[in-house]
């Protein structure tokens, strides 16, 4: 006869029995999190760089309307003032308004002191602001311009994604949400800086990624694509390059800002908890259609 000790069984269920203790416990949290509506942002608190116009306004708007405090910054006071009172209007003592002109690095690194001293922290960084300063042949591409519009489109993101790190892995939260473009998804003779700076921020975001997402950091870029914005506006206001880029798009219009606005909400928000990495292509069907 073999004898077998009396206390295996019970170090068997005990086995058994926490990990599925850890799993219920687990759950309890995810319900406690996912209780109320998905995108509530009450309690967040964000900065929206370009955003006195166009998507940035667009975002930084929706971002208020769903519950969180918002620090918009652009270069021009004047209008940015214009649209922080529009959004308290809205949502009283949400917005506060910073000028700052993302090229500069001495202007960046003050806007990100301003922005945590604003609301005690920021756990949402939108880097929506872009430079598109030179059309044209390589050749013509100096290097004052590359240098000027890989500051503005990445160096930015960058800079204020270095300061806010730390405070969002302590607090084990955040969001950095790069906003690019679709033009970096392909080659161009062209937007060589453009989307040359572009495409080191979309690699930039999935570095952050890898590296702070076990610390519940989300790091995900939106490449919106024709967008109705001033800065569409040689497009637009141009019947025969507007038709070339209807000719791509699988939903037969362009894009509105608060169509971008609210895949940006998506992802600050818990909805977008288990999005991280990701480039976003919201475009209408753009990238994804072979026209012969």
């Amino acid at each position: 006869m073999i004898a077998v000790p009396i206390s295996r069984p019970g170090r068997l269920l005990e086995s058994v029995r926490m990990p599925i203790l850890s799993w219920m416990g687990t759950m309890s949290t995810a319900r406690g999190r996912f209780a109320g509506t998905l995108f509530d942002l009450s309690g967040r608190r964000a900065l929206v760089t370009g955003a006195s116009r166009g998507i940035g306004r667009a975002i930084a708007h929706r971002l208020a309307q769903h519950g969180a405090d918002v620090v918009i910054c652009a270069r021009k006071a004047e209008a940015l003032v214009a649209v922080a009172d529009a959004i308290n209007m809205a949502n009283p003592g949400r917005a506060v308004a910073i000028s700052a002109n993302i090229s500069r690095p001495d202007e960046v690194e003050e806007l990100a002191s301003e922005a945590q001293a604003a609301f005690g922290g920021i756990d949402i960084l939108v880097a929506n602001a872009g430079l598109h300063i030179h059309n044209g042949p390589s050749a013509t591409m100096n290097d004052a311009i590359l240098q000027k519009t890989i500051d503005g489109n990445f160096g930015a993101l960058h800079r204020l994604s270095q300061k806010f790190l730390p405070g969002m892995r302590m607090r084990g939260w955040g969001r950095i949400i790069n906003i690019g473009t679709i033009a970096a998804h392909f080659g161009s003779g062209v937007y060589h800086s453009y989307t040359l700076s572009k495409a080191i921020a979309m690699q930039y975001v999935r570095n952050i990624a890898v590296e702070h997402g076990p610390s519940g950091v989300r790091a995900n870029t939106v490449s919106p694509g024709l967008v109705r914005t001033t800065m569409a506006g040689a497009i637009l206001d141009n019947p025969e390059e507007l038709a070339k880029e209807m000719v791509r798009s699988t939903v037969g219009r362009m894009g509105e800002p608060d169509e971008i606005a609210g895949v940006v909400v998506m992802l600050a928000s818990e909805a977008g908890g288990y999005v991280n990495g990701q480039t976003i292509a919201v475009d209408g069907g753009q990238t994804i259609r072979y026209v012969v």
